[in-house]
C-alpha cells in the first residue's frame, strides 16, 4: 500500500497539474510519509510545489500542543479568516457579510 503523499513526492506527473500553482495542505498530527516525515515538511521540500497555506486542528498541524488542547499560533492565516486563540474577529467579519 502507498499513501497518496508518497504517490505524489515519487511522482512528477502526478504534481505536473500543481505547477506553477497555489497549494494548500489539510492535514494532522498523523500526515507522514512512509518514513514517517510530516506531509507538509515533504511538500515544502519539493521545488515544483508552492505550499501557500497549511490547515490543521486547533491543537497544533504536528500535534505539539495537544497535551492540555491549548491553541497553536502556528499557520495562523487571516486571509482566510482562520481562528486563532487571539480573536475570533475573522469569524464575525465573515457572517456580517
Amino acid at each position: 500500500m502507498n499513501f497518496g503523499i508518497d504517490r505524489l513526492l515519487a511522482d512528477r506527473a502526478l504534481r505536473a497539474p500543481l505547477a506553477g500553482k497555489r497549494v494548500a495542505l489539510l492535514a494532522h498530527p498523523a500526515s507522514v510519509t512512509r518514513q514517517l516525515a510530516h506531509s507538509i515538511d515533504a511538500l515544502a521540500a519539493l521545488r515544483d510545489i508552492k505550499l501557500s497555506a497549511a490547515f490543521g486542528p486547533q491543537h497544533g498541524l504536528r500535534g505539539d500542543k495537544q497535551d492540555n488542547m491549548v491553541e497553536s499560533p502556528d499557520f495562523t492565516d487571516p486571509v482566510h479568516g482562520i481562528r486563532s486563540s487571539a480573536s475570533t474577529a475573522p469569524y464575525a467579519a465573515r457572517r456580517r457579510r
